[in-house]
């Protein structure tokens, strides 16, 4: 049996380049984060490309008491399997990924239920391999949700083609489903 992972993108409107990673994390707070936080079953992996967003929605997550791990920059090979285990074993429900780790180790991460791609990966050949870490769960309760916004624009290009990121961009509607 063939299963087709259905990938949401979200997009988030702002204004101005300045202000982008504010409204993200605000999008994220208001609107993500309400639905995973009474997560029972855990598994969410929230992958993330640049290490300033890391550290803002790990501060986030630490003030909401938020049972996480983290797989970062700076994280310790001893550290790395530590997590990887907590959260295989749903000690911990949500994990938080860089995709400066995953470009330079390419851990393979089990038990990933639910992804949220905070932000985009700056190089495209990173989204298949983070978008296939849900192979191994449960096919009927996998998710797959990305946020963006216009400013994200060659990020998104590089993912869905040019066609498809240009009618993201420019349309009324801020979800997009695609299979």
């Amino acid at each position: 049996m063939v299963s087709i992972l259905v990938q949401i993108y979200e997009r988030f409107d702002v204004g101005s380049i300045a202000d982008i990673d504010d409204i993200r994390l605000a999008h994220f707070i208001n609107k993500v984060f309400p639905k995973i936080k009474d997560s029972e079953e855990g598994g969410i992996m929230i992958f993330i490309s640049s290490y300033f967003e890391f550290v803002r929605v790990r501060n986030f997550l630490k003030s909401q008491n938020a049972s996480f791990c983290l797989l970062g920059d700076n994280t310790k090979p001893k550290d790395v399997s530590r997590a990887r285990n907590w959260f295989i074993q749903g000690k911990h429900k949500i994990m938080l990924y860089t995709e400066r780790l995953l470009f330079f180790r390419r851990y393979k991460i089990r038990g990933v239920r639910d992804l949220i791609i905070y932000s985009l990966p700056e190089r495209k050949e990173l989204y298949p391999e983070v978008v296939n870490m849900l192979e191994g769960a449960n096919n009927s309760n996998m998710s797959c949700t990305a946020l963006f916004s216009k400013l994200d624009w060659l990020r998104l290009e590089r993912i869905v083609g040019t066609a498809s990121a240009k009618r993201m961009v420019t349309s009324d509607k801020p979800v997009f489903v695609l299979c």
